[in-house]
């Protein structure tokens, strides 16, 4: 059996290759080491020993972290694409957003993901946001295999976040899924639940990827802040409405 210098992450990821001969080019990478790439390119016309750029982009829009731009060195052309090289210790971004990627996906447990977000809504009427890489989502975390994503998702609220909750069932809003054609594979059902918390407190651990929280007080403040992307902004006008019709069907006279 042949035995490789470094272990292989067989995940399939989206990049952008960048040469003179071809321009900018979205590829598919699909045999990641810490050692190189190999990316699918059709009649790549590129030689051995040339430079190129790559850039890891991300599939999806949960996670919205920037990802870094590395030189590799060509090390062998196949009529499938390339094989590429890390350069100098600064490729070795790439390959810890590969990691921070497979960590955060629990990638090799299950391919297509599903990942649940908690709407936090107090009975005031306030929708809890937070802040990640300087875009506003809602608290949520990846599930794995056999987990329950009501027990997950309470569990992230109350071990991690300290956030107390009022008794009752999570309310499912919405179930969407997003995917690139490029790679379907790392395609993500995203769940968005309705939590009602019974208190306004919200702690963050140090490090935590998430570095703010706001309470919005009404849809309005929803236009004064810059979502993730458009299905989350959805879902918070979603929550108001949610709020609103229940308030109407408790208190039918009021």
């Amino acid at each position: 059996m042949e035995r490789r210098e470094h272990p292989r992450i067989q995940l399939p990821l989206l990049v952008e290759l960048t040469h003179p001969s071809i321009g900018r080019r979205d590829c598919v990478a699909r045999d990641i080491s810490e050692g190189g790439v190999f990316v699918q390119l059709d009649a790549p016309g590129i030689r051995a020993g040339a430079t190129v750029r790559l850039t890891l982009q991300n599939p999806n829009t949960i996670d919205t972290q920037p990802t870094p731009t590395v030189e590799m060195e060509v090390r062998r052309v196949e009529e499938a694409g390339l094989g590429l090289a890390f350069k100098n210790r600064t490729s070795r971004h790439l390959w810890e957003s590969v990691e921070r990627l497979r960590d955060e996906l629990a990638v090799g447990r299950d391919y297509f993901q599903l990942h649940v977000a908690g709407l936090v809504m107090k009975e005031t009427g306030r929708l809890l946001v937070v802040q990640q890489n300087g875009k506003w989502t809602f608290p949520g975390t990846y599930l794995v295999v056999g987990d329950n994503w009501r027990a997950a998702l309470a569990r992230l609220l109350t071990d991690r976040f300290s956030l107390g909750l009022a008794e009752g069932d999570l309310t499912v809003l919405s179930l969407e899924t997003e995917s690139t054609e490029a790679i379907p594979e790392a395609a993500v059902a995203k769940v968005f639940a309705i939590v009602e918390a019974d208190s306004s407190n919200f702690s963050f651990e140090p490090g935590d990827r998430y570095k703010d929280s706001r309470w919005l007080q009404n849809p309005r403040m929803i236009d004064e802040l810059t979502f993730a992307d458009d299905l989350t902004r959805r879902q918070a006008r979603a929550a108001f409405r949610w709020l609103a019709a229940r308030t109407v069907e408790q208190h039918p006279d009021a």
